[in-house]
Order: C-alpha cells, then sequence, then structure tokens
C-alpha cells in the first residue's frame, strides 16, 4: 500500500509539473498527443498552448508534402516531401464528410488548411460560397467560418480568400477575402476574418487590380498576388491592413513565363517557365521588398538524362522541350541544396 500511494504522489507531482510535461509531449507522435489532450482539461490547455507549438516546431513550415484532389471524389491524397523524416508522413490522405459539395483547398499556411465548397464548378471560379473553414489535417480539428463576401444578405462575387497564419507569432490565424465591392462596378474589396473576433470586418477603401487573386501567398507578414498588367506584385500586409507594390523580375513581363510562385521556411520564390529552356532561374525576394535576385540556377539536362520521359524534340522550332511545371520548392539549407517537384503537362 506504501508503494501504491508513494507512486500516486509521484504521478501527481509528475503531472503538476508543466515544464516537465511539456518536455515529454514534445518527444512524442501526434497520434499520441490527440489521445493526451482528453486526459484532462489542463493537459489539453499545455498540448494546444503556442508555447508548446514553438517547442515541437522551432522551425517554419515543419510539415512538407503535397495534398492534390482523387479525380471523381472528395479524397485528397498526401505526397511526403520531409526529407528529414521521409518515413513518416503525418496522414496518408483527407477526407471532408458532411457535404455533397465539391470542397476545395483553397490555400494552405504553416500546417493549416482554408477549405471551402461552391455551389459552382471549380473550374468557373468558387462564387457564391457554401460553406467555408480551417481545417488542422494533423489534429483533424477545423473550425467553420462564416460565409465571406455576404453584404446585407446577399452575396457578392467572392475571387480569392487566403490564410495568414505565423506559428511564431501568435496562434490565432486571419483569413483574407477579396470580393466584389457593393459600391462600384469593376473594383474590389478587402475583408478580414479574425479568429480571436471570429468576424469578417471590411477593411479598407474599394481598389481596382487586374490580379488574379485564386491564388495568393503569405510570407513576410502580408498576402501576395501577381498582376500581370502592369507587371507588378501586389501585397496586403495583413497586420497593417495596407497594400504594397514590387515590379516582377524583368524577364517574367508576361503570364505565361511564370512556372511557380511560392513560398518555404520564410522565403518567397518565383521560378520562370521552363518548357523552352533548358536553363532557367529561381529568384528569391529580398525582406525588405528592394529586388528580386537569383537564389538558384536549374540545368534541365541533368535531369532529362535520368528522366528522358520529360523532354522531347520539338520539329518545329529543332529544340529540345520540357512540358512541365513546377508544383514545389524544398529548401535543404543545412546541406546548402534545394529540391523542385515537377508536374508533366501532359
Amino acid at each position: 500500500m506504501a508503494v501504491d500511494i508513494i507512486t500516486a504522489r509521484s504521478a501527481d507531482v509528475i503531472g503538476s509539473i508543466d515544464g516537465l510535461l511539456m518536455q515529454i509531449f514534445v518527444r512524442l507522435p501526434v497520434k499520441s498527443l490527440i489521445r493526451f489532450k482528453l486526459v484532462s482539461k489542463h493537459w489539453k490547455s499545455l498540448i494546444t498552448s503556442h508555447h508548446f507549438s514553438l517547442l515541437r516546431y522551432p522551425r517554419p513550415n515543419p510539415i512538407l508534402g503535397l495534398v492534390y484532389p482523387r479525380r471523381k471524389s472528395s479524397v485528397f491524397e498526401y505526397i511526403h516531401l520531409d526529407v528529414s523524416n521521409p518515413n513518416k508522413p503525418p496522414f496518408r490522405e483527407l477526407k471532408f464528410p458532411g457535404d455533397s459539395f465539391w470542397y476545395g483547398i483553397q490555400h494552405s499556411c504553416n500546417g493549416l488548411l482554408l477549405c471551402c465548397s461552391s455551389w459552382n464548378d471549380p473550374c468557373y471560379g468558387m462564387s457564391p460560397i457554401r460553406s467555408c473553414y480551417v481545417y488542422n489535417p494533423t489534429t483533424k480539428c477545423s473550425t467553420k467560418l462564416p460565409l465571406p463576401g455576404v453584404m446585407n444578405g446577399v452575396p457578392e462575387n467572392v475571387y480569392g480568400v487566403n490564410l495568414a497564419f505565423d506559428p511564431a507569432k501568435s496562434p490565432l490565424y486571419k483569413v483574407v477575402c477579396v470580393r466584389d465591392s457593393e459600391f462600384a462596378h469593376g473594383l474590389f474589396q478587402i475583408e478580414v476574418y479574425s479568429a480571436e473576433s471570429r468576424v469578417w470586418r471590411v477593411s479598407g477603401e474599394p481598389f481596382s487590380a487586374t490580379n488574379c487573386f485564386d491564388h495568393g501567398v503569405y510570407w513576410n507578414g502580408s498576402i501576395h498576388w501577381i498582376r500581370y498588367w502592369p507587371n507588378k506584385l501586389l501585397y496586403f500586409n495583413v497586420n497593417e491592413e495596407t497594400f504594397g507594390n514590387m515590379s516582377l523580375p524583368a524577364t517574367m513581363s508576361v503570364r505565361e513565363i511564370i512556372s511557380y510562385f511560392g513560398e518555404f521556411c520564410d522565403h518567397l520564390h518565383i521560378v520562370e517557365s521552363c518548357v523552352a529552356q533548358k536553363i532557367f532561374d529561381v529568384y528569391e525576394m529580398k525582406r525588405d521588398y528592394s529586388e528580386w535576385f537569383v537564389k538558384y540556377r536549374v540545368d534541365l539536362t541533368t535531369a532529362a538524362a535520368a528522366f528522358p520521359d520529360m523532354a522531347y524534340v520539338n520539329e518545329l522550332i529543332n529544340n529540345i522541350w520540357f512540358p512541365i511545371c513546377v508544383l514545389t520548392l524544398i529548401r535543404v539549407e543545412e546541406e546548402g541544396r534545394f529540391i523542385l517537384g515537377f508536374a508533366d503537362f501532359w
């Protein structure tokens, strides 16, 4: 009995030491953490705290992978790309139950997914939105959002919704929506949703733009969109709620030559098209938006030698053609190299 009393008291002492618990939790797999959240409210608060997130993921973008929809299905496949843990994918597939309408992953940001379903075919836009929520694929937790773009009970056309989430700065996320202005035809309006207030709020005045708002990239505290005419980068600072502009690299003067635009580990990159080029550049933006610079130079001839199907001879121009596009870029800083993921056009 004495042993039992000592053991019980020891367990109570350990259970009350938050620092020790944190060090134990940070070494556990995700599935164990999900179970331990059910032990008590105190354990749940520790595991879901911002401090624990920083301990477990000290660097940005800890989960590396691609999510793509399975044909004629609401299931999304996951391709694991984490070079540090290649044999431990966080999940194999994503399923969105409870809705017969098409679900789309509109944006991913530091481990969270922004998912929307629409009455419309996804090929023709996403307006009006039928439902919208933020989903954590690791914990399988989701939060349904009120519908964006609804003014006086009437839904406006929505051109893009994007997540703004930086776990290193705050455990709370925001969502930025670009919709039609209700005051002027041909103008756009920004709405911002805060996980803290749980409401949509109009931000700033209506504005004009020629951007594609369906593909925004969150970096440096701002959502970035490519403007094709004039050729600039339009960005919206989420905290200050202000706009800024930055020219694209000189070689990217038209839409067709942009193959990739995205962020990885707190770096913003843009890649020129590699269809008709053996060698192409990967550009990176300086944090102060002063310029783009060439971070990497890629020679496709070596890859084509290993994978002959990625190239063919275009007889019209008598040159080698690479019918591929860049899906993702992964930086391996400690090894001084990077990885590009390609997809075949055909």
